[in-house]
C-alpha cells in the first residue's frame, strides 16, 4: 500500500469510527442500568468480542519490550480514569460543561504531540481545531448557558481530557511499536472492565441485568468498542495523532443525527451551525494536512 492510500486509509478508519460512535449517547438512551455499570459490562462484551477474534487468528498481543507491556497495561487505566472523572463532571457541571471540557483533549495532543509523538504540529492543525472548538461551542452554548460551574466538577472535565489525550497518545505509540490495533484494544477493554466492574456492582441490582439492559451492553461493547476503538487505532496508525484527534469531533456531530433518525429528536439551528463548523475542520486537516511521513526526519 502507498503512502497515499495509508493516509486515506487512516483517514477513512478513524472517520467511520467517530460516526459510528456517535451513536453511543442513544444507545444509551435505552437502557437504565447504572452508567458504571454499563460501561463496564460494555468492556466485557468487548473484552470478550476480541479475545474470540484474536483467539481464532491466533493474533494474541505480544509486546516486544518491558516498556511497551507497562503502556499497554496502563492504557487500562488511562481509559478508566478518563471515563470516571467523565462521569463526574456530567454529575457536577452537566452535560454540556462535562463535553467542552473533556473534549478539549485534541489541544493537549497538539501541544504535546510532537514531543511524545514526534513530528510537528501544522498551521492548518492549529486553525482547523480553534475551527472545530468553536463549532463545540456552538452545538453545546444553549447547554453551556445555564450549567452549574462548579471547581471540582470542571477539574474532573479538564482531566477527562487529559486521560483521553494521554489515551491517544499511548495508543498511537504502542501502533508504532508493532501491535496490532485489536490486540491494543483487547488489553484496554479487559483492564478497564476489571477496574470499573466492582464499582458498578457495587451501584447495581440484579432488577439491572434484564434483557434490554444487557443487548445495549452487547452493543455498546461490540459495535462501538471492539468494532470502533480497533478501527480507530488502526488508522492512527497512518495519520498524525493531530490529525486523528480532530476526526474525533465528527462524533458529537453525528451523534443529533442518531437522535433524530432513531428518537426523533430534531437538532437546533446551533447544532447545525456547529456541526457544519466541525466537518469544515475536517475537511482542511484531509485536504491541507501533511502525511505523517513528511513530517518526521
Amino acid at each position: 500500500m502507498g503512502r497515499a492510500d495509508s493516509r486515506w486509509r487512516g483517514y477513512a478508519e478513524t472517520f467511520s469510527a467517530a460516526l459510528i460512535n456517535g451513536s453511543i449517547g442513544t444507545i444509551v438512551s435505552y437502557a437504565t442500568m447504572p452508567v458504571v455499570m454499563l460501561v463496564a459490562l460494555r468492556m466485557v462484551f468487548a473484552s470478550a468480542a476480541l479475545a474470540l477474534v484474536l483467539g481464532l487468528r491466533h493474533r494474541w498481543p505480544r509486546p516486544k519490550d518491558r516498556a511497551a507491556a507497562l503502556r499497554l497495561l496502563l492504557l487500562g487505566g488511562v481509559l478508566a480514569a478518563n471515563l470516571t472523572l467523565y462521569f463526574i463532571a456530567i454529575r457536577e457541571t452537566g452535560v454540556a460543561v462535562a463535553i467542552f471540557t473533556s473534549y478539549l483533549a485534541p489541544v493537549y495532543v497538539a501541544a504535546l504531540g510532537p514531543r511524545f509523538a514526534g513530528g510537528r504540529t501544522e498551521g492548518v492543525v492549529v486553525v482547523a481545531l480553534l475551527v472545530a472548538l468553536a463549532g463545540m461551542l456552538l452545538i453545546l452554548l444553549p447547554g453551556l448557558r445555564g450549567a452549574g460551574l462548579s471547581p471540582s466538577g470542571l477539574a474532573a472535565g479538564l482531566g477527562a481530557g487529559a486521560f483521553y489525550a494521554a489515551y491517544l497518545l499511548l495508543t498511537k505509540n504502542l501502533r508504532r511499536r508493532g501491535l496490532e490495533s485489536t490486540g491494543i484494544v483487547f488489553v484496554m477493554s479487559a483492564v478497564t472492565a476489571l477496574l470499573l466492574l466492582p464499582w458498578g456492582l457495587a451501584q447495581s441490582s440484579p432488577a439491572d441485568f434484564g434483557g434490554v439492559n444487557v443487548l445495549m451492553a452487547a452493543i455498546l461493547g461490540v459495535v462501538t468498542t471492539a468494532l470502533t476503538f480497533s478501527l480507530f487505532v488502526d488508522g492512527m496508525h497512518f495519520i498524525k495523532v493531530q490529525h486523528a484527534s480532530i476526526m474525533g469531533y465528527i462524533e458529537p456531530v453525528s451523534a443529533p443525527l442518531y437522535a433524530l433518525v432513531l428518537l426523533g429528536q430534531r437538532p437546533s439551528a446551533w447544532t447545525i451551525a456547529g456541526g457544519a463548523l466541525i466537518v469544515a475542520a475536517g475537511v482542511a486537516v484531509v485536504a491541507l494536512g501533511k502525511a505523517e511521513e513528511e513530517l518526521y526526519g
